[in-house]
């Protein structure tokens, strides 16, 4: 059977370093796994490697939408495409959802952008209340996560199954699992360090540009913490500049609403990179790597023998 690579790992961890090295040892192509690579004029943000060739990135609009059933769909083309050139995938990132529906096949169901909007007007309680008499088990499994309960609810009413009916068709293909562990501190610095950085490059700057562009404050919410808070800082600082006669005072106030938003940012960044290796650790067929210098060669090592075995 055929076989692929998966590098995966929390954010900041240093897949893209990795995968660099061992694509050209392995006659490789990478597919990006990231959610929001995907869309054009989000380079800094999501931190884009233009530096090689990479498939799944800046094939959309920001305004456009993107399932990820379509993911799944394009990526299982692209896969075939490279076996039949020769080549060895290489699936790259951190979006879980998107990792798991290409592995183990998920069927989707329907949607309706419509019907979604119509039930993110609801609360929280009254969307869990609501899914909870008709679909329990979807409704206690993501109780506490306001977007996958309206996402079940919006599954429900669409198709009159819950999401566990569906069925899991298994791909063609075998999978290798790496994951880079990092230590937690470690990590925590590499995250801070990242986004000061980003915020160096012009990432504030990247975010008022699709503001320009029309990209709404509400649909840079849904683009993750960096586009999400920045977006807040932004609307703030504006909300003031309409109504104050910019001054020393101001400005000395807005540089501090900037900096705690940077803050703040970091500490979200370190809670989503946890929750990441949460849902990593219940996978017992991840082979875990350190992140260290020596990493890359364990790499080779389980690549070499799981591509000739």
């Amino acid at each position: 059977m055929r076989k692929i690579v998966v590098i995966l790992g929390p954010t900041a961890s240093g897949k893209t370093d990795l995968v660099k090295k061992l694509i050209t040892k392995y006659n490789g192509e990478v597919i990006s796994a990231d959610s929001r690579q995907i869309f054009k004029y989000m380079d800094i943000g999501t931190g884009k490697d233009k530096s090689f060739f990479q498939h799944m990135i800046d094939i959309r609009e920001p305004n456009e939408e993107y399932s990820v059933a379509e993911y799944q769909k394009e990526v299982y083309k692209i896969i075939y495409d490279i076996f039949s050139r020769g080549k060895t995938p290489f699936l790259v990132g951190g979006s879980m959802l998107y990792i798991d529906a290409v592995l183990e096949g998920f069927e989707f169901p329907c949607e309706s952008r419509e019907l979604r909007d119509e039930i993110e007007k609801e609360t929280t309680v009254k969307i869990y209340n609501k899914l909870n008499k008709i679909d329990p088990i979807s409704a206690e499994k993501n109780k506490l996560n306001r977007r996958r309960l309206i996402r079940a609810l919006e599954v429900y009413l669409l198709n009159s199954r819950s999401q566990s009916e569906y069925r899991k068709i298994k791909p063609n293909f075998e999978y290798l699992l790496i994951g880079i562990d990092v230590p937690r501190q470690e990590l925590y610095q590499r995250i801070d360090d990242r986004v000061d950085a980003r915020i160096n490059e012009g990432m504030i700057e990247e975010v008022e540009n699709l503001l320009k562009m029309g990209v709404t404050h509400k649909r840079l919410q849904s683009f993750g913490l960096e586009y999400r808070y920045i977006s807040e800082y932004l609307k703030t600082k504006n909300e003031k500049l309409k109504t104050t006669t910019q001054n020393l005072k101001l400005n000395t106030e807005l540089e501090k609403i900037k900096q705690e938003t940077i803050q703040k940012l970091k500490y979200k960044i370190h809670a989503f990179a946890r929750r990441q290796l949460t849902w990593w650790r219940r996978n017992k067929n991840i082979n875990w790597i350190s992140s260290q210098s020596d990493g890359w060669r364990k790499a080779e090592k389980l690549i070499s023998k799981y591509l000739i075995s």
